[in-house]
């Protein structure tokens, strides 16, 4: 009797074991049984499910295909980049391409919805660069705004005191606030840009392969986009 519990305790031990590993799809067909530790950007860290404790390694996300993890939640690679679930259906139920317009971004069209998708989209595949692009945006506007009312303010106090040096220190900072934040709203709105020529030319369902001609590394030539 004892046995035969002991037995049916390993048993379901195994059973429970083995639903809880994750399994890396590589894009060689191979499946590796593994602990995920980390999922970045450009590599995923993992453990062998069979040595836990053992060294960790890391593989390039262009070289996997999806994620399954334990709980039957899929991670799925698109353009060297992983996707969850929600962010393919979001993909798939807009689709389209993506549009800078106004600072802003669009997925699909220049609607509400269509800015909170690309909005969703763009930080979960570009975090720190869609951060950097909408702080230096933010920052830019304030030091414009500030800098463009104290130069207004020196400007009128220039005009009408008859110490005209004070109003022209005031209108100096102005102008620096002004010089300071334009260049940072130019600089975050090429970042954005960037991600939607990036998103469109990689991960857009709608992109098309296509035939482009022009300069490359070795000289002049044509290209083919897939």
């Amino acid at each position: 009797m004892r046995r035969t519990f002991f037995i049916l305790t390993l048993a379901f031990l195994s059973i429970f074991a083995s639903s809880a590993q994750d399994r890396i799809h590589f894009l060689d067909s191979r499946v590796v049984e593994a602990v995920v530790d980390e999922v970045g950007n450009e590599l995923i860290y993992y453990r062998s499910y069979h040595n836990q404790n053992g060294p960790l390694y890391s593989v390039p996300v262009s070289h996997v295909e999806k994620i399954v993890y334990h709980n039957g939640y899929e991670q799925v690679v698109r353009g060297g980049m992983l996707f969850n679930d929600d962010l393919l259906t979001a993909v798939g139920g807009v689709g389209g391409k993506m549009r800078f317009a106004n600072g802003k971004l669009y997925l699909g069209s220049h609607s509400y919805y269509g800015q909170m998708q690309a909005d969703y989209i763009a930080f979960n595949l570009y975090g720190d660069d869609y951060y950097k692009a909408r702080r230096r945006r933010t920052t830019g506007h304030t030091l414009t705004w500030v800098g463009a009312s104290v130069f207004t303010f020196g400007f009128l106090l220039l005009a009408g005191s008859d110490i005209p040096e004070g109003g022209a220190v005031i209108m100096g900072i102005g102008a620096a606030g002004m010089g300071a934040g334009i260049p940072l709203i130019c600089n975050g709105n090429k970042i954005l840009k960037g991600i939607a020529s990036d998103y469109n030319s990689r991960l857009s369902p709608d992109y098309k392969p296509n035939l482009t001609f022009g300069p490359c590394r070795s000289g002049v030539g044509f290209a083919l986009n897939f």
